[in-house]
C-alpha cells in the first residue's frame, strides 16, 4: 500500500539522535529541478537554531537562492514572506526584508504544492513547524490575477504530541503564473521542539493516545465489558438477511446456476458474476484480516518510554506479546493492546468469544464473507499461498530449473491440500502486490549470474530467438561480449540494452505467472485462481496487468482510491475482458489527527465519510460489467504507534492509519458499519439493475 508522492506534511522527525541530515519542509512550491524552471520556498537543517528559509527560483537556465537563518525559536509566531518579481526576488521575516537577489522566473507548470516535506528529505532534526495559514497570490498588470488559500488552522490547533503522529496537512492546487507576473507567498506559522520524552508517554493502557480526547475513548476495564451487552443490542437490530445464502449467494435474483460446491464465475448478458458453491449470483463483499486477535502488533523494543503500560510477559497477558515479526531475527519484542482488551473485555475463552462475535458481526454487516489474511472459523476466505522452503534465485524461484519447480509445487501442493474441497475458500492467490513483479534489476541480476544457473540461460535462448532472430553475433555484440559460441554468452557478464532487458523481463514475468496458474490449477482445478493481487500503477509498467491477466481466472487486484472508477482500470479490464475482483481498498478516517492515527492518502475525514464513500465504492463497483466483488481492508485499526517493522525511539514506525471496522478497544465504528450493511445488502440488486451513480 504505499503508492504517493507528498505524503508527510511537517518536519517533524520522531527520533532523539540528532546529526547531519537531509531534513526540509516544503512552504510552498512549483518546480521542475531537473529543468531548472519555478520557484520553492523551504526549511532546509536539523537544528533550529542555525535554520535557513531558503527561496530558489530558477529562469529555465539555472538556479538562483536567497536565504536567511534569523535563529527561530519555538513557541513564537512567525509571519513569512517571499516576493518574487519579474527581476528581483525578497525574503521577509515578521515584516522586515532579510535578503533579495536579482532573479528572473520561468514558471513550471505543474501543481502547486505546500506544506509538505518529500520521502526523500527525511533526515533526523530538533524541530516540528507548524503551519496555520498559507497563501499564493498572483499579481499581473498591477492586479491581483488570482491566489491560492490554504487554512491549516484546525490541524495546527492539536496539541502538539498529537502533531509527532501526523504532523500538518499536504495540500495543492493549480496556479496560473505567467512570465511578467509577480508571486506573492505568504506564511503563519510557529516551531515546537522534536522530543518526545518530553511529551511521553503517548500511549495509554488500552493502546489510544493519551494526549487526544474523543467521545468513544476507553477510560476503564468496565466500559470495554459495557460494550457487550450495548453491541448486543445493535446487532440484534441488524439481523443477517435471509435473501443471502450461506456464501452471500443473492436467492432473490430470479435466476441460478448449476451448483458445483465451489465459487466459479460466468458471464451472463455482458455481466460477470460470481457463483457460490450453491448455484446463487453473487457479488462478493468481505472483509481482510478477521478476526486478528493478535495482529497487527506494534514494535516496543527501545521505545519503551512511549507506552504508559505494558502487559506482564506471563500470565494472562502473555498472547500479546511476540518477537521478530516480519521476518527479523534481531529479538525485537513487539505488543499488541488489542489482545489485552480482548482479554480485559470477554475473559475467559476471550478468543473463542472474539472470534464468534467477529463472525457474527461481519454478517449483521452484511458482508459475504472475509477476505485475505485470514478469517474465522466457517467463514469465506482467500487464502494466500506462499514459496515456502523453495529457494529463491533473486526475488522468486528460478521456475527453468526442474529440480526448484518440484520443490515449488510440492510446497504449493503442503499449502493447499487441507483445503482443497473446502466450499470457503473463495479462491486461491500467490504473494502479494508489487513484491510478484519482475523488476528490471531483477533481470539484470540473473544476467550477472554463472552459465549453470538454467534462468539464465532461458533468458539468454530467448534473447537469441525473439530479439536477434538466432544471430548469436548480433547477440554478443549488443551484449558487449566476447562470444564465440552460445557457452560463451551463458557465462559471460552481459551489459544487456534497457530495452532487452524490458522483453526478458516480460519473457521471465510470463513464465513465472504461467507456472504458477497451471500448477495451482493441476493441483486444485474446483478452485479459482486469484493471480498475484496486481495494484494499478504499482508495478514497471502496464503490460505486468497483461501478462499477470493471462495466468488467472479472475483478475485480482488491489487499489486504493476514494472512489472506484479510474479510466485505465476501465480500460485494461475491457482489454483483459476477463472477471475482476478487488481484493484490497480502504478508506481510514483521519479524525483531523486528534487521535494519533496517520493520514492515509485516500482517507475520510471521520467515519461518516468512510461509510459514505463505501456505499459510493460498492454501487459503483456493482455496476462494472467486470468485477464480480471486493474486499475493505481491513477489520480494526492498526496500533497508532505503528504496526512496525521497526525498533528504536521514533515514535511511529510502519502503517498507523484507522483502517477498521472495529478501534482498537474492539469497539464497531457504527456510523461505517450501517452505511456497510445498506451497501452490501443491496450491491447484488445493483448488480442485476446495473445500476450507476450519476
Amino acid at each position: 500500500m504505499h503508492r504517493f508522492i507528498l505524503c508527510i506534511v511537517s518536519a517533524l522527525l520522531a527520533g532523539a539522535a540528532l546529526g547531519q541530515s537531509n531534513c526540509r519542509l516544503y512552504l510552498a512550491s512549483q518546480y521542475d529541478w531537473e529543468s531548472k524552471k519555478g520557484f520553492y520556498l523551504d526549511f532546509e537543517g536539523s537544528s533550529l537554531p542555525e535554520l535557513p528559509l531558503i527561496l530558489g527560483v530558477a529562469d529555465g537556465e539555472q538556479w538562483r537562492f536567497v536565504s536567511h537563518s534569523p535563529g527561530f525559536a519555538t513557541g513564537r509566531d512567525y509571519a513569512l514572506r517571499a516576493v518574487i518579481e519579474p527581476t528581483v526576488a525578497r525574503l521577509y521575516v515578521d515584516g522586515a526584508e532579510v535578503g533579495r537577489m536579482e532573479a528572473a522566473i520561468t514558471p513550471h507548470p505543474g501543481a502547486l504544492e505546500v506544506n509538505y516535506r518529500p520521502p526523500w528529505a527525511d533526515g533526523k532534526g530538533d524541530w516540528l513547524a507548524v503551519a496555520s495559514r498559507v497563501r499564493v497570490a498572483v499579481t499581473r498588470g498591477g492586479k491581483e490575477a488570482e491566489s491560492r488559500d490554504f487554512d491549516f488552522t484546525t490541524a495546527a490547533s492539536r496539541n502538539i504530541p498529537l502533531q509527532f503522529f501526523e504532523p500538518g496537512t499536504p495540500s495543492g492546487a493549480a496556479l496560473d503564473y505567467r512570465p511578467g507576473d509577480t508571486l506573492t507567498i505568504e506564511i503563519d506559522l510557529r516551531f515546537a521542539d522534536n522530543d518526545l520524552h518530553a511529551y511521553a508517554p503517548f500511549v495509554d493502557a488500552y493502546g489510544q493516545s493519551i494526549h487526544g480526547e474523543w467521545p468513544e475513548k476507553v477510560t476503564s476495564d468496565e466500559e470495554l465489558q459495557a460494550d457487550i451487552a450495548a453491541e448486543d443490542a445493535e446487532l440484534d437490530r441488524m439481523p443477517p438477511s435471509e435473501d443471502f445464502d450461506a456464501y452471500g449467494g443473492y436467492k432473490g435474483a430470479g435466476w441460478q446456476e448449476q451448483a458445483t460446491g465451489f465459487y466459479r464465475v460466468v458471464r451472463r448478458d455482458g455481466v460477470w458474476w460470481l457463483i457460490t458453491p450453491e448455484g446463487n449470483p453473487c457479488f462478493y463483499t468481505g472483509v481482510s484480516s478477521v478476526p486478528a486477535l493478535v495482529w497487527e502488533t506494534t514494535p516496543v523494543t527501545e521505545r519503551e518510554f512511549l507506552f504508559q503500560w505494558l502487559p506482564e510477559r506471563e500470565g494472562r497477558f502473555a498472547p500479546a506479546w511476540a518477537a521478530n515479526h516480519w521476518g527479523t531475527n534481531d529479538g525485537t519484542e513487539y505488543v499488541c493492546f488489542y489482545t489485552c482488551n480482548l482479554i480485559r473485555k470477554y475473559g475467559e475463552g476471550w478468543d473463542r468469544i472474539a472470534t464468534e462475535r467477529a463472525f457474527r458481526r461481519l454478517k449483521c454487516f452484511g458482508f459475504c464473507g472475509g477476505g485475505k489474511w485470514g478469517a474465522p472459523l466457517g467463514m469465506v476466505e482467500n487464502p494466500v499461498l506462499g514459496r515456502g522452503s523453495t529457494p529463491a534465485l533473486v526475488e522468486r524461484p528460478d521456475v527453468f530449473d526442474p529440480e526448484v519447480c518440484r520443490t515449488f509445487r510440492d510446497e504449493l501442493a503442503r499449502q493447499i491440500a487441507p483445503r482443497r474441497n473446502d466450499p470457503l475458500v473463495l479462491g486461491w492467490s500467490y504473494g502479494n502486490e508489487y513484491h510478484e513483479i519482475v523488476k528490471p534489476q531483477e533481470v539484470r541480476d540473473i544476467l550477472a549470474m554463472g552459465a549453470d544457473v538454467p534462468c539464465k540461460r532461458a533468458l539468454c535462448d530467448d534473447a537469441l530467438k525473439s530479439l536477434y532472430e538466432g544471430d548469436r553475433a548480433r547477440l554478443a555484440a549488443a551484449w558487449r561480449l566476447q562470444a564465440t559460441d552460445m557457452q560463451d554468452v551463458y557465462a559471460g557478464t552481459p551489459e544487456a540494452p534497457d530495452e532487452d532487458v524490458e522483453k526478458l523481463r516480460q519473457f521471465y514475468a510470463d513464465a513465472y505467472y504461467s507456472f504458477l496458474y497451471t500448477t495451482i490449477k493441476d493441483i486444485d482445478p474446483n478452485h479459482l485462481y486469484l493471480g498475484n493481487w496486481i495494484v494499478p500503477g504499482w508495478w514497471v509498467n502496464e503490460e505486468d496487468w497483461r501478462i499477470h491477466a493471462k495466468h488467472c481466472d479472475v483478475i485480482g487486484y488491489d487499489r486504493y482510491n476514494r472512489e472506484y472508477l479510474e479510466e485505465r482500470l476501465q480500460r485494461l479490464q475491457r482489454e483483459s475482458d476477463k472477471p475482476t475482483l478487488c481484493g484490497e481498498f480502504g478508506l481510514p478516517a483521519w479524525y483531523e489527527g486528534r487521535r494519533g492515527f496517520g493520514r492515509y492518502p485516500a482517507n475520510a475525514v471521520d467515519d461518516v465519510e468512510a461509510g459514505e464513500l463505501y456505499e459510493k465504492w460498492v454501487e459503483d463497483a456493482a455496476a462494472d460489467p467486470y468485477c464480480v466483488g471486493l474486499q475493505w481492508f481491513l477489520y480494526r485499526d492498526q496500533p497508532i504507534t505503528g504496526r512496525g517493522p521497526g525498533r528504536g525511539p521514533e515514535l511511529v514506525h510502519g502503517e498507523h492509519f484507522a483502517f477498521g471496522i472495529v478501534t482498537e478497544t474492539d469497539r464497531v465504528k457504527w456510523p461505517l458499519a450501517s452505511k456497510m450493511r445498506q451497501a452490501n445488502l443491496q450491491a447484488a440488486l445493483w448488480r442485476q439493475e446495473g445500476r450507476r451513480r450519476p
